[in-house]
């Protein structure tokens, strides 16, 4: 098992906070462009919260007990991929809303369809194979996907509205995410490498947060000059 300094430790609280700000400001502005996805996008908000909450406070408790809870490291992703792929569907949905055009049955089927997919697909592979962490990379994979698809979804949105600089902030988020991808998998784990991991994850949900929040004051503008009882109600 990794060690961690408590500095360390302590620092990973910070990207966990920026990016649920980024996150509640999406599912605030999907709930103004389409009421019906309310509940499912602060799900998926609060979903990605906890799991990378969780996750931070596992490896404040290594560093300050020694000791290895392991339902906390392993809720990470088993949270995050859930919440990503709701508010990734949600904001799909919100911008058909806000072109005027139907989206297809609940907003809860597809996401939670898609949800218990992957999760039904890792609790096989960690059973079939208990002592790897094969599951663990299955939701991964489905976390990064459903992750890029929300900034990607939220760019193009910036760069259809003229807000260049939010779209390039979303950009960013994403281009650090497959940088740390690929400091990931050097397999280097030294603290001086993951102060160098968590700075740069800091750093990019830092872009996240502000390009979310300019992102949903931007779209309620807009809305609440073209249908203003939809941006009010």
């Amino acid at each position: 098992m990794e060690q961690y300094s408590i500095a360390l430790a302590l620092q990973d609280f910070v990207p966990v906070a920026l990016s649920s700000i980024g996150l509640f400001y999406l599912a605030q502005m999907i709930a103004t462009a389409e009421s019906r996805s309310r509940w499912p996008a602060l799900l998926g908000a609060w979903l990605a919260m906890l799991g990378g909450g969780t996750k931070a406070a596992w490896k404040l408790n290594v560093a300050t007990t020694g000791a290895n809870i392991v339902w906390m490291d392993n809720t990470l992703f088993i949270l995050l991929t859930p919440g990503f792929i709701f508010l990734a569907y949600t904001l799909w949905r919100a911008q058909r809303a806000m072109q005027g055009k139907p989206a297809p049955m609940s907003p809860w089927i597809m996401p939670l369809a898609a949800s218990l997919t992957a999760l039904g697909i890792a609790a096989i592979v960690a059973t079939v194979s208990p002592s790897t962490r094969t599951w663990n990379f299955i939701l991964l994979g489905a976390t990064t996907v459903a992750n890029f698809a929300t900034s990607m979804l939220a760019a193009w949105q910036a760069f259809k509205q003229g807000q260049k600089i939010v779209a390039g902030l979303f950009i960013l988020n994403i281009v650090m995410i497959v940088l740390l991808q690929g400091l990931a998998r050097t397999g280097v784990r030294t603290e001086s490498m993951q102060w160098v991991e968590q700075i740069l994850n800091s750093i990019s949900n830092l872009a996240f947060a502000i390009a979310g929040y300019r992102l949903s004051r931007g779209t309620q503008k807009n809305m609440a000059s073209l249908y203003p009882k939809r941006a009010t109600g």
